[in-house]
Formats: C-alpha cells, sequence, structure tokens
C-alpha cells in the first residue's frame, strides 16, 4: 500500500474507539438474551485490549503492553481484595462489572497516548 493509505488508517485506527463512543448511541443493538443491558463502553474494551498491543508496537516502545497487562491484573487483585476484606462482601457481577469500566477507562487512556506517541513518530 501506498504511505498515504497507510497514515489514513493508522489515523483511522487511532480514532475509531471515539468514533464508536459517539455513534455507540445513536446504534444500539438489541442483545436481548442477556440480562443486563449491555453499553457501548463495554463492546469497545475487547478492542482496546486488543489495541494496546498494536499501538505499543507501532510506536515502538518494546514489551510496554505486557507490563500494562500485569498492571489490570494488578489492579484487579486489589480491588477484589478490597471488596472482600475492607467491605466484607463481594458479589462477583458487581467486581466483573466496576473492573470492566476500569479496564475501560485505562486502555482507552492507553490507546490514545501510545497512539499519539506513535503517530507523531511515525508520521511527522
Amino acid at each position: 500500500m501506498s504511505a498515504l493509505t497507510d497514515q489514513i488508517l493508522y489515523i483511522f485506527f487511532y480514532l475509531f474507539p471515539l468514533l464508536m463512543l459517539l455513534l455507540g448511541r445513536k446504534l444500539k443493538p438489541n442483545f436481548s438474551i442477556f440480562p443486563v443491558p449491555l453499553k457501548a463502553v463495554d463492546l469497545i474494551t475487547p478492542y482496546l485490549l486488543l489495541s494496546v498491543t498494536i499501538q505499543t508496537n507501532l510506536a515502538g516502545l518494546g514489551p510496554a503492553h505486557l507490563y500494562f497487562y500485569i498492571f489490570l491484573s494488578l489492579f484487579g487483585i486489589i480491588y477484589a481484595s478490597y471488596l472482600a476484606f475492607s467491605k466484607r462482601i463481594l458479589i462477583i457481577s458487581s467486581f466483573f462489572r466496576t473492573w470492566w469500566r476500569y479496564v475501560f477507562i485505562f486502555s482507552f487512556a492507553y490507546h490514545f497516548l501510545v497512539g499519539g506517541y506513535g503517530i507523531y513518530v511515525n508520521l511527522f
């Protein structure tokens, strides 16, 4: 492919989660088989977890994404321990729902920080 096409695809890959958040409110899929309503945030998070690896490799940052995954795991362990020992109650569905939202926030921030750095390095 040409360099211009690569740059356009790179920028689209970078902006895709933002477009999905903005258009996700208008395009509400009907998942009536799930008892809990799904939101656009729940559907974007797997893409962001995959894009963490891709953006890190495109930016040339080495194994930084592995430390990010370790951070998410440790955050989940600490959060579960907090709920179990401090609050004396650990409701699994509530824990995973809240943890998944935190994973979205951290992945969204990592995607845009590392992706912005990758755009700066590769395009300018």
